[in-house]
């Protein structure tokens, strides 16, 4: 083996660390800019936050997914028609527990626009980097430890990220199972993205769920704790 294969080797072995590390290292990356921009700009935090999390997020694909992965990620969906049914009913699912009961906080047009274009950008980054790029590098490795790897940081961002400025998604040391029943919601819905893009091999039906589900759970509303619960 000549020296130039052994160092390709060892450069594609750093990078596959570095692509497994990424979502702990973006997860802590986005615990202390959640601080940091809670702190600066208090119930408005969630734009610098998410500037930071997207950022890194794209850049991670950009660097080692490449554009004929992406491409590929938006190819035309195989398999049953049954898993885009399966897509919006759990996009959908979210409107009647938090949509339709808080319809008073759509009171303007900035802020409606804002959490139209919110669902747009996070949904597509977020399939593009959790499900596609991760689930596809980590598809080698044996017995689903891939899928649950990614799927457990992906559910632990939110409680150690979003829940520094958002009270719905905070854990409460004085009542540690309130964040439960969020939790095995979030658990369900990650692994039916997960299940969808597995099975038609394209980010299509999972990016179109994860928008309907950012809509239908006001998230930008709830980032800044506009919402009334229970």
């Amino acid at each position: 083996m000549t020296n130039q294969v052994v160092m390709q080797n060892k450069s594609l072995a750093k990078q596959k660390i570095f692509t497994l590390a990424s979502p702990i290292l973006i997860l802590i990356l986005g615990h202390f800019s959640a601080q940091y921009f809670t702190a600066l700009w208090g119930n408005w935090a969630w734009p610098g936050v998410f500037c930071v999390y997207w950022g890194c997020m794209l850049g991670m694909v950009s660097l080692y997914g490449g554009m004929k992965r992406v491409k590929g990620w938006f190819a035309k969906p195989i398999g049953s028609r049954w898993w885009l049914v399966l897509a919006v009913l759990i996009g959908l699912s979210a409107f009647p527990i938090l949509f339709f009961p808080n319809l008073d906080v759509l009171n303007s047009i900035p802020m409606i626009a804002a959490w139209f274009l919110f669902a747009i950008i996070n949904s597509t980054c977020e399939e593009l980097y959790w499900r596609g790029f991760l689930l596809d590098e980590t598809a080698e490795l044996p017995f689903h430890i891939g899928k649950i790897y990614t799927s457990l940081l992906f559910i632990a961002m939110h409680p150690l990220m979003l829940g520094v400025f958002s009270k719905m998604q905070s854990f409460d040391p004085d009542n540690p199972f309130a964040l439960l029943p969020f939790l095995m919601i979030l658990t369900l819905i990650t692994v039916v993205y997960c299940l969808i893009y597995l099975k038609t091999r394209s980010l299509r039906w999972p990016i179109l769920s994860h928008f309907l589900t950012d809509l239908g759970n006001l998230s930008i509303f709830v980032f800044m704790n506009l919402l009334t619960i229970g």
